[in-house]
């Protein structure tokens, strides 16, 4: 999880220090762009899903959907959300909600991470594909490329769609994050 922390944190840091990390800063015009108009938009992460799972979900919808968990952990986080937070694991899903009561059931989906192709976003991007399959999928939103070299589609409250990949420029990670402390 603290890896999970540090990122999203390192992530509002980025932003915070450098705004012009968001948008679509791989176009050598950039400044330009972003002074003008842009026909891109920013993301809206209540539309997007992993593996028909959506950000605010409750733990019911998310066993409707998925079935039982291979194991379910609550914790109390007073670092950052000074909330509970739910991790509701399923093999190559990891799946985090905040509660203000240590009842998962009462918990909302706040964060989704995906290891594995059996969980696609809802454009059907998936574990193996490689990136500019997620570039074309998303191609009217903004995005960026953060300093781990992951393709970023940054919301306003430091959170967003992240694809990870490996050398190869394969996906390997896909995570949805609402918003990071």
């Amino acid at each position: 999880m603290f890896k999970k922390l540090a990122a999203g944190i390192a992530f509002g840091i980025l932003l915070a220090v450098n705004p012009i990390a968001i948008g679509e800063n791989n176009n050598p015009n950039y400044r330009s762009n972003l002074l003008g108009k842009s026909s891109k938009e920013a993301i809206d992460v209540s539309k997007i899903s992993i593996g028909d799972i959506k950000l605010g979900m409750k733990e019911k919808d998310i066993f409707k959907k998925l079935g039982k968990p291979k194991s379910r952990t609550t914790k109390y986080d007073d670092v950052c959300y000074t909330s509970y937070i739910t991790t509701w694991k399923y093999e190559g899903l990891e799946i985090e909600g905040l509660s203000t009561s240590n009842n998962a059931s009462k918990s909302e989906v706040h964060q989704i991470s995906a290891s594995s192709s059996r969980y696609p976003t809802e454009n059907g991007v998936k574990i193996g594909d490689r990136i500019n399959t997620a570039q074309k999928a998303y191609s009217t939103l903004l995005s960026t490329i953060d300093s781990e070299k992951n393709l970023v589609y940054p919301n306003d409250a430091y959170g967003g769609l992240i694809f990870s990949t490996n050398k190869q420029r394969r996906i390997r990670e896909i995570r949805l994050v609402e918003a990071s402390c």
